[in-house]
Protein backbone atom coordinates (compact mmCIF):
# COMPACT_ATOMS: atom_id res chain seq x y z
CA UNK A 1 0.00 0.00 0.00
CA UNK A 2 3.29 2.73 0.02
CA UNK A 3 2.81 3.33 -3.48
CA UNK A 4 -0.83 4.79 -2.26
CA UNK A 5 0.87 6.41 0.15
CA UNK A 6 4.47 7.73 -1.75
CA UNK A 7 2.88 10.08 -3.82
CA UNK A 8 6.39 11.08 -5.48
CA UNK A 9 6.70 7.53 -6.79
CA UNK A 10 3.61 7.22 -7.99
CA UNK A 11 3.79 10.44 -10.17
CA UNK A 12 6.96 9.03 -10.91
CA UNK A 13 5.12 5.50 -12.39
CA UNK A 14 2.58 7.70 -13.77
CA UNK A 15 4.57 9.46 -15.89
CA UNK A 16 5.99 6.41 -16.95
CA UNK A 17 2.64 5.30 -18.05
CA UNK A 18 2.35 8.99 -19.81
CA UNK A 19 4.85 8.16 -21.96
CA UNK A 20 3.49 4.70 -22.91
CA UNK A 21 0.67 6.18 -23.77
CA UNK A 22 2.45 7.82 -27.06
CA UNK A 23 3.39 4.23 -28.11
CA UNK A 24 -0.44 3.08 -28.03
CA UNK A 25 -0.40 2.15 -31.35
CA UNK A 26 1.94 -0.28 -30.60
CA UNK A 27 1.16 -1.74 -26.86
CA UNK A 28 -2.40 -2.07 -28.12
CA UNK A 29 -1.52 -4.01 -31.21
CA UNK A 30 0.98 -6.38 -29.26
CA UNK A 31 -1.62 -7.33 -25.87
CA UNK A 32 -4.10 -7.45 -28.52
CA UNK A 33 -2.26 -10.89 -29.86
CA UNK A 34 -3.52 -14.29 -28.41
CA UNK A 35 -3.17 -15.07 -25.77
CA UNK A 36 -2.64 -11.19 -24.61
CA UNK A 37 -5.78 -10.53 -25.91
CA UNK A 38 -7.31 -9.50 -21.73
CA UNK A 39 -4.39 -7.05 -21.07
CA UNK A 40 -5.17 -5.33 -24.82
CA UNK A 41 -8.86 -5.01 -23.38
CA UNK A 42 -7.76 -3.70 -19.97
CA UNK A 43 -4.80 -2.03 -20.07
CA UNK A 44 -5.23 1.94 -21.25
CA UNK A 45 -8.17 1.82 -18.58
CA UNK A 46 -5.57 0.45 -15.50
CA UNK A 47 -3.88 3.44 -16.61
CA UNK A 48 -6.94 5.93 -16.70
CA UNK A 49 -8.04 4.63 -13.18
CA UNK A 50 -4.10 5.49 -12.15
CA UNK A 51 -4.57 8.89 -13.05
CA UNK A 52 -7.65 9.30 -11.71
CA UNK A 53 -6.55 8.14 -8.21
CA UNK A 54 -3.66 10.20 -8.27
CA UNK A 55 -5.78 13.26 -9.26
CA UNK A 56 -8.15 12.77 -6.44
CA UNK A 57 -5.47 12.36 -4.17
CA UNK A 58 -3.92 16.16 -5.56
CA UNK A 59 -6.81 17.46 -4.81
CA UNK A 60 -7.45 21.02 -4.78
CA UNK A 61 -6.38 21.54 -8.39
CA UNK A 62 -6.72 24.22 -10.36
CA UNK A 63 -10.09 25.19 -12.01
CA UNK A 64 -10.96 22.85 -15.01
CA UNK A 65 -10.58 24.35 -18.39
CA UNK A 66 -13.21 24.94 -20.98
CA UNK A 67 -11.92 21.66 -22.49
CA UNK A 68 -12.33 20.09 -19.96
CA UNK A 69 -15.57 21.58 -18.36
CA UNK A 70 -17.00 20.94 -21.97
CA UNK A 71 -15.60 17.34 -21.63
CA UNK A 72 -17.39 16.88 -18.62
CA UNK A 73 -20.73 18.33 -19.72
CA UNK A 74 -20.23 15.87 -22.82
CA UNK A 75 -20.20 12.75 -20.58
CA UNK A 76 -22.95 13.91 -18.19
CA UNK A 77 -24.91 13.97 -21.30
CA UNK A 78 -23.69 10.46 -22.24
CA UNK A 79 -24.46 8.76 -19.16
CA UNK A 80 -27.95 10.03 -20.11
CA UNK A 81 -27.99 8.28 -23.22
CA UNK A 82 -27.06 5.40 -21.26
CA UNK A 83 -29.52 5.87 -18.50
CA UNK A 84 -32.31 6.24 -21.63
CA UNK A 85 -31.29 3.10 -23.36
CA UNK A 86 -31.63 0.01 -21.12
CA UNK A 87 -33.09 -1.88 -23.30
CA UNK A 88 -29.54 -3.79 -24.69
CA UNK A 89 -27.64 -2.74 -22.11
CA UNK A 90 -24.73 -4.60 -23.36
CA UNK A 91 -24.72 -2.66 -26.03
CA UNK A 92 -25.07 0.63 -24.93
CA UNK A 93 -22.80 0.85 -22.47
CA UNK A 94 -20.25 -0.98 -24.70
CA UNK A 95 -20.94 2.24 -27.07
CA UNK A 96 -20.79 4.56 -24.28
CA UNK A 97 -17.27 3.19 -23.24
CA UNK A 98 -15.98 3.55 -26.91
CA UNK A 99 -16.92 7.05 -27.75
CA UNK A 100 -16.43 8.85 -23.86
CA UNK A 101 -13.43 6.34 -22.15
CA UNK A 102 -10.64 8.63 -24.32
CA UNK A 103 -11.94 11.66 -23.26
CA UNK A 104 -11.44 10.80 -19.69
CA UNK A 105 -8.10 11.35 -19.81
CA UNK A 106 -8.04 14.78 -20.28
CA UNK A 107 -9.31 15.25 -17.24
CA UNK A 108 -6.89 13.09 -15.20
CA UNK A 109 -3.50 13.65 -16.93
CA UNK A 110 -2.72 17.02 -16.64
CA UNK A 111 -1.80 16.05 -12.85
CA UNK A 112 0.89 14.31 -13.63
CA UNK A 113 1.63 16.14 -16.91
CA UNK A 114 4.09 19.98 -16.68
CA UNK A 115 4.65 22.18 -20.06
CA UNK A 116 8.07 20.52 -19.94
CA UNK A 117 6.30 17.46 -21.47
CA UNK A 118 4.98 18.97 -24.55
CA UNK A 119 8.16 18.47 -26.50
CA UNK A 120 9.52 15.21 -25.38
CA UNK A 121 5.92 13.59 -25.88
CA UNK A 122 5.27 14.99 -29.16
CA UNK A 123 9.31 13.30 -29.87
CA UNK A 124 7.88 10.33 -28.61
CA UNK A 125 4.56 9.88 -30.57
CA UNK A 126 6.86 10.90 -33.63
CA UNK A 127 9.38 8.30 -32.99
CA UNK A 128 6.70 5.65 -33.00
CA UNK A 129 4.94 7.34 -35.63
CA UNK A 130 8.33 7.34 -38.12
CA UNK A 131 9.31 3.27 -37.08
CA UNK A 132 5.09 2.47 -38.24
CA UNK A 133 5.70 4.59 -41.32
CA UNK A 134 8.79 2.77 -41.99
CA UNK A 135 6.65 -0.73 -41.86
CA UNK A 136 4.44 1.07 -44.30
CA UNK A 137 7.60 1.85 -46.63
CA UNK A 138 8.31 -1.73 -46.00
CA UNK A 139 5.16 -3.02 -46.75
CA UNK A 140 4.63 -1.54 -50.06
CA UNK A 141 7.97 -2.28 -51.67
CA UNK A 142 8.21 -5.74 -50.71
CA UNK A 143 4.40 -5.74 -52.23
CA UNK A 144 2.46 -6.63 -49.23
CA UNK A 145 -0.88 -8.72 -51.08
CA UNK A 146 -4.04 -6.69 -50.39
CA UNK A 147 -7.13 -8.59 -48.41
CA UNK A 148 -9.46 -9.90 -50.47
CA UNK A 149 -12.02 -7.92 -48.32
CA UNK A 150 -10.67 -4.77 -49.81
CA UNK A 151 -11.22 -6.06 -52.99
CA UNK A 152 -12.81 -3.53 -56.21
CA UNK A 153 -12.50 -4.12 -59.50
CA UNK A 154 -11.97 -0.14 -59.70
CA UNK A 155 -8.95 -0.10 -57.77
CA UNK A 156 -5.45 -1.04 -59.54
CA UNK A 157 -3.36 -0.27 -56.96
CA UNK A 158 -0.60 -3.10 -56.41
CA UNK A 159 -0.51 -2.77 -52.52
CA UNK A 160 -2.44 -0.65 -50.02
CA UNK A 161 -0.63 -0.82 -47.22
CA UNK A 162 -1.71 -0.97 -43.76
CA UNK A 163 1.24 -1.80 -41.42
CA UNK A 164 -0.20 -2.53 -37.50
CA UNK A 165 -3.84 -1.10 -37.76
CA UNK A 166 -4.58 -3.96 -40.56
CA UNK A 167 -6.70 -1.16 -41.95
CA UNK A 168 -5.13 1.21 -44.94
CA UNK A 169 -7.66 4.12 -44.10
CA UNK A 170 -6.77 4.57 -40.66
CA UNK A 171 -2.95 4.07 -41.29
CA UNK A 172 -3.67 6.73 -43.25
CA UNK A 173 -5.60 9.02 -40.65
CA UNK A 174 -2.04 8.23 -38.39
CA UNK A 175 0.18 9.05 -40.87
CA UNK A 176 -1.81 12.38 -41.88
CA UNK A 177 -1.52 12.71 -38.11
CA UNK A 178 1.93 12.62 -37.77
CA UNK A 179 3.59 13.99 -40.58
CA UNK A 180 2.51 17.36 -39.52
CA UNK A 181 4.05 16.92 -35.69
CA UNK A 182 7.42 15.67 -37.04
CA UNK A 183 7.38 19.13 -39.61
CA UNK A 184 6.90 21.14 -36.74
CA UNK A 185 9.75 19.06 -34.92
CA UNK A 186 11.87 20.03 -37.78
CA UNK A 187 11.23 23.30 -37.54
CA UNK A 188 11.82 22.95 -34.01
CA UNK A 189 15.09 21.87 -33.79
CA UNK A 190 18.45 23.67 -34.29
CA UNK A 191 20.82 21.08 -34.60
CA UNK A 192 21.12 19.67 -37.97
CA UNK A 193 20.77 15.82 -37.25
CA UNK A 194 17.93 16.38 -34.89
CA UNK A 195 16.33 18.30 -37.50
CA UNK A 196 17.10 15.78 -40.26
CA UNK A 197 15.40 13.06 -38.63
CA UNK A 198 12.67 14.78 -38.05
CA UNK A 199 12.44 15.49 -41.83
CA UNK A 200 12.79 11.96 -42.45
CA UNK A 201 9.81 11.35 -40.40
CA UNK A 202 7.58 13.57 -42.21
CA UNK A 203 8.89 12.34 -45.49
CA UNK A 204 8.33 8.45 -44.38
CA UNK A 205 4.89 9.03 -43.25
CA UNK A 206 3.83 11.31 -46.13
CA UNK A 207 4.81 8.00 -48.13
CA UNK A 208 3.29 5.33 -45.96
CA UNK A 209 0.06 8.38 -46.31
CA UNK A 210 0.73 7.82 -50.23
CA UNK A 211 0.93 4.35 -50.34
CA UNK A 212 -2.64 3.63 -48.33
CA UNK A 213 -4.35 4.89 -51.39
CA UNK A 214 -7.03 6.24 -49.17
CA UNK A 215 -8.66 9.49 -50.28
CA UNK A 216 -10.14 10.64 -47.08
CA UNK A 217 -7.08 10.95 -45.56
CA UNK A 218 -5.38 12.60 -48.67
CA UNK A 219 -8.18 15.13 -48.21
CA UNK A 220 -7.59 15.51 -44.52
CA UNK A 221 -3.63 15.78 -44.55
CA UNK A 222 -4.56 18.73 -47.39
CA UNK A 223 -6.60 20.67 -44.82
CA UNK A 224 -4.17 19.69 -42.32
CA UNK A 225 -0.94 21.15 -44.13
CA UNK A 226 -3.36 24.40 -45.24
CA UNK A 227 -3.94 24.71 -41.44
CA UNK A 228 0.18 24.07 -40.73
CA UNK A 229 1.26 26.69 -43.55
CA UNK A 230 -1.11 29.29 -43.00
CA UNK A 231 -0.14 29.26 -39.05
CA UNK A 232 3.69 29.13 -40.34
CA UNK A 233 3.89 31.33 -43.15
CA UNK A 234 1.18 32.18 -45.21
CA UNK A 235 3.11 32.75 -48.42
CA UNK A 236 3.63 28.70 -48.21
CA UNK A 237 0.30 28.05 -48.59
CA UNK A 238 -0.53 29.28 -52.15
CA UNK A 239 2.47 26.55 -52.36
CA UNK A 240 0.51 23.95 -50.63
CA UNK A 241 -1.91 24.51 -53.27
CA UNK A 242 -0.39 24.29 -56.30
CA UNK A 243 1.56 21.27 -54.93
CA UNK A 244 -1.58 19.67 -54.53
CA UNK A 245 -3.07 20.48 -58.02
CA UNK A 246 0.65 19.19 -59.73
CA UNK A 247 -0.11 15.93 -57.61
CA UNK A 248 -3.76 15.72 -58.57
CA UNK A 249 -2.85 16.24 -62.48
CA UNK A 250 0.63 14.50 -62.96
CA UNK A 251 0.72 11.91 -60.15
CA UNK A 252 -0.31 8.37 -61.64
CA UNK A 253 -1.41 6.91 -58.06
CA UNK A 254 -3.25 10.50 -56.69
CA UNK A 255 -4.66 10.89 -60.21
CA UNK A 256 -6.36 7.31 -60.37
CA UNK A 257 -7.77 7.42 -57.05
CA UNK A 258 -9.13 11.04 -57.83
CA UNK A 259 -10.40 10.29 -61.19
CA UNK A 260 -12.23 7.20 -60.05
CA UNK A 261 -14.11 9.43 -58.01
CA UNK A 262 -15.94 10.75 -61.39
CA UNK A 263 -16.44 7.37 -62.80
CA UNK A 264 -20.04 6.29 -63.33
CA UNK A 265 -20.11 2.48 -62.03
CA UNK A 266 -17.82 4.05 -59.10
CA UNK A 267 -20.52 6.72 -57.87
CA UNK A 268 -23.71 4.22 -59.26
CA UNK A 269 -21.72 2.02 -56.67
CA UNK A 270 -21.74 4.60 -53.64
CA UNK A 271 -25.45 5.67 -53.85
CA UNK A 272 -26.40 1.61 -54.30
CA UNK A 273 -24.52 0.49 -50.75
CA UNK A 274 -21.40 2.69 -50.30
CA UNK A 275 -20.42 5.61 -48.65
CA UNK A 276 -23.40 7.66 -49.58
CA UNK A 277 -25.79 4.97 -49.28
CA UNK A 278 -24.90 4.68 -45.42
CA UNK A 279 -24.76 8.46 -45.25
CA UNK A 280 -28.32 8.37 -45.79
CA UNK A 281 -29.01 5.69 -44.02
CA UNK A 282 -27.84 7.14 -40.67
CA UNK A 283 -29.96 10.20 -41.34
CA UNK A 284 -33.05 7.85 -41.79
CA UNK A 285 -31.97 6.06 -38.71
CA UNK A 286 -31.50 9.54 -37.32
CA UNK A 287 -35.46 10.58 -37.77
CA UNK A 288 -37.02 7.69 -36.15
CA UNK A 289 -35.82 9.31 -33.05
CA UNK A 290 -34.15 13.12 -33.90
CA UNK A 291 -33.44 14.50 -30.76
CA UNK A 292 -31.33 11.41 -28.80
CA UNK A 293 -31.01 8.94 -32.16
CA UNK A 294 -31.43 5.10 -31.65
CA UNK A 295 -29.30 4.18 -28.95
CA UNK A 296 -25.34 4.28 -28.46
CA UNK A 297 -23.62 1.40 -29.98
CA UNK A 298 -27.39 0.64 -32.03
CA UNK A 299 -25.95 1.76 -35.68
CA UNK A 300 -23.01 2.36 -38.01
CA UNK A 301 -20.16 1.20 -35.57
CA UNK A 302 -17.92 -1.32 -34.36
CA UNK A 303 -20.62 -2.27 -31.62
CA UNK A 304 -23.67 -2.32 -33.26
CA UNK A 305 -21.70 -4.19 -36.04
CA UNK A 306 -20.46 -6.66 -33.37
CA UNK A 307 -24.06 -7.04 -31.60
CA UNK A 308 -26.66 -6.88 -34.57
CA UNK A 309 -24.82 -6.89 -38.10
CA UNK A 310 -25.30 -3.41 -38.67
CA UNK A 311 -22.65 -2.19 -41.35
CA UNK A 312 -19.93 0.66 -40.69
CA UNK A 313 -21.16 4.15 -41.40
CA UNK A 314 -18.01 5.32 -42.41
CA UNK A 315 -18.54 8.53 -41.06
CA UNK A 316 -18.06 8.92 -37.28
CA UNK A 317 -20.33 12.41 -37.54
CA UNK A 318 -23.20 10.53 -39.09
CA UNK A 319 -23.14 7.31 -36.71
CA UNK A 320 -22.89 10.07 -33.98
CA UNK A 321 -25.93 11.39 -35.13
CA UNK A 322 -27.97 7.97 -36.00
CA UNK A 323 -26.83 7.05 -32.47
CA UNK A 324 -27.34 10.12 -30.28
CA UNK A 325 -29.55 12.24 -32.88
CA UNK A 326 -29.05 16.05 -33.03
CA UNK A 327 -28.50 16.79 -29.58
CA UNK A 328 -25.66 13.74 -29.46
CA UNK A 329 -24.31 15.44 -32.91
CA UNK A 330 -23.98 19.46 -31.80
CA UNK A 331 -22.53 18.16 -28.04
CA UNK A 332 -19.44 16.38 -29.93
CA UNK A 333 -19.08 19.45 -32.32
CA UNK A 334 -18.85 22.11 -29.90
CA UNK A 335 -16.62 20.06 -28.17
CA UNK A 336 -14.22 19.71 -30.92
CA UNK A 337 -14.68 23.49 -31.49
CA UNK A 338 -13.85 24.22 -28.43
CA UNK A 339 -10.66 21.84 -27.90
CA UNK A 340 -9.66 23.00 -31.26
CA UNK A 341 -9.91 26.81 -30.24
CA UNK A 342 -8.33 26.41 -26.72
CA UNK A 343 -5.26 24.92 -28.90
CA UNK A 344 -4.99 27.55 -31.54
CA UNK A 345 -4.77 29.98 -28.69
CA UNK A 346 -1.83 28.20 -26.73
CA UNK A 347 -0.03 28.51 -30.52
CA UNK A 348 -1.28 32.43 -30.62
CA UNK A 349 0.00 33.03 -27.34
CA UNK A 350 2.75 31.11 -27.43
CA UNK A 351 5.96 33.59 -27.40
CA UNK A 352 9.05 31.03 -28.40
CA UNK A 353 9.21 31.13 -32.21
CA UNK A 354 10.51 27.76 -31.82
CA UNK A 355 7.74 26.12 -30.05
CA UNK A 356 5.02 28.22 -32.17
CA UNK A 357 6.11 25.36 -35.13
CA UNK A 358 5.23 22.98 -32.54
CA UNK A 359 2.31 23.96 -31.53
CA UNK A 360 1.34 25.22 -35.33
CA UNK A 361 1.61 20.97 -35.66
CA UNK A 362 -0.71 20.29 -33.59
CA UNK A 363 -3.20 22.65 -34.45
CA UNK A 364 -2.76 20.89 -38.21
CA UNK A 365 -2.95 17.29 -36.71
CA UNK A 366 -5.83 17.80 -34.37
CA UNK A 367 -7.53 19.47 -37.25
CA UNK A 368 -6.31 16.26 -39.71
CA UNK A 369 -8.46 14.02 -37.56
CA UNK A 370 -11.26 16.09 -36.96
CA UNK A 371 -11.90 16.59 -41.16
CA UNK A 372 -11.15 12.57 -41.72
CA UNK A 373 -13.86 11.85 -39.52
CA UNK A 374 -16.52 12.80 -41.97
CA UNK A 375 -15.08 10.12 -44.32
CA UNK A 376 -13.96 7.37 -41.76
CA UNK A 377 -14.67 6.46 -38.14
CA UNK A 378 -11.10 7.22 -37.12
CA UNK A 379 -12.19 7.66 -33.62
CA UNK A 380 -13.33 4.29 -33.28
CA UNK A 381 -10.43 3.11 -32.86
CA UNK A 382 -8.96 3.70 -29.37
CA UNK A 383 -5.19 4.43 -30.37
CA UNK A 384 -6.40 7.63 -32.61
CA UNK A 385 -8.97 9.02 -30.10
CA UNK A 386 -6.80 8.57 -27.79
CA UNK A 387 -3.31 10.42 -29.19
CA UNK A 388 -6.18 12.87 -30.52
CA UNK A 389 -6.64 13.73 -26.88
CA UNK A 390 -3.38 13.82 -25.79
CA UNK A 391 -1.32 15.26 -27.98
CA UNK A 392 -4.13 18.66 -27.34
CA UNK A 393 -4.10 17.77 -23.91
CA UNK A 394 -0.18 18.36 -23.73
CA UNK A 395 -0.36 21.45 -25.86
CA UNK A 396 -3.31 22.82 -22.96
CA UNK A 397 -0.98 22.03 -20.17
CA UNK A 398 2.11 23.93 -21.63
CA UNK A 399 -0.49 26.54 -22.07
CA UNK A 400 -1.83 26.90 -18.82
CA UNK A 401 1.76 26.64 -17.07
CA UNK A 402 3.47 29.43 -19.52
CA UNK A 403 0.52 31.78 -19.07
CA UNK A 404 0.49 31.64 -15.26
CA UNK A 405 4.38 31.78 -15.41
CA UNK A 406 4.47 34.99 -16.87
CA UNK A 407 1.18 36.41 -15.41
Amino acid sequence: MDIFVDRARMRAILRVCLYLLTAYPVIDYVLHVHPLTIFGEVWDKVFLLGFAWYAWLERPHDPYDKTQRAIVYVVLLGIAFLLLDVGDLNATFAGFRDDYTAMLFVLVIPYVMTKDDLVPLLKWVVMIGFLIAIHGVYQYVVKIPNPAAWADPLQHERTRVYSIFGSPNILGSYMAFIAPLAVGLALYEKRRGPRLYFALAALASALTLLFTFTRGAWVAFFVGTLVFTWLVNRRLTIAVLILAVLGVAFVHPITSRVTELFNPVYLSKEFANGRIARWINAYDQMRTSPLFGVGMGHYGGAVASQYFGVIYVDNYYAKTLAETGIVGLLALLSLFAIYLRQVFLVWKRATSPQLRYVLAGVVSSLTVLIVHNAMENVFEEAPMYLLFWLVGTAALVYGRQELSDHA
